[in-house]
């Protein structure tokens, strides 16, 4: 399984219980992982978070989904402070590449179009103040 892609502890617990491998049996083969270095959460949140931002995905989107493998925020926040991503300028670049004209300009837009747009970004995890940002004509 690993052969393939990172997984975290909690990914790699839940695919061998569904093989109905036994407890123990688990966490024998969890420590074995960890001692080789075949299992690394960290290594695994910041290769979620590099993936989260290659997909167009804002913070929390990237929170929410790691949060489902079993890597806590804590490991995210390590993860991004060793990465540095700039939520606002993603969120812009995100906008601009979606709704731009080829000028690379946003159009002017009616609120309802601006509300479509919106909860676009949303969906992709950015919060109000980097959507704000990234639909303004400033910057």
């Amino acid at each position: 399984m690993l052969a393939r892609r990172d997984h975290s502890e909690l990914e790699l617990r839940q695919k061998l219980a569904q093989k109905q491998c036994p407890p123990e049996d688990i966490d024998i083969a969890i420590e074995h992982c960890h001692y080789h270095g075949w299992l690394d959460d960290k290594r695994f949140a910041e290769a979620t978070l590099r993936h989260g931002v290659s997909k167009g995905h804002g913070w929390q989107r990237i929170c929410f989904d790691a949060k489902r493998k079993g890597i806590t925020t804590d490991m995210l926040e390590t993860a991004q402070e060793n990465q540095q991503h700039d939520w606002y300028e993603l969120a812009k670049e995100l906008a601009t590449r979606r709704f731009a004209d080829l000028d690379g300009v946003l159009p002017e837009v009616d609120f309802k179009q601006r509300a479509k747009w919106t909860r676009y970004l949303q969906s992709r995890g950015f919060s109000f103040d980097q959507i704000n940002y990234a639909l303004s004509k400033e910057s």
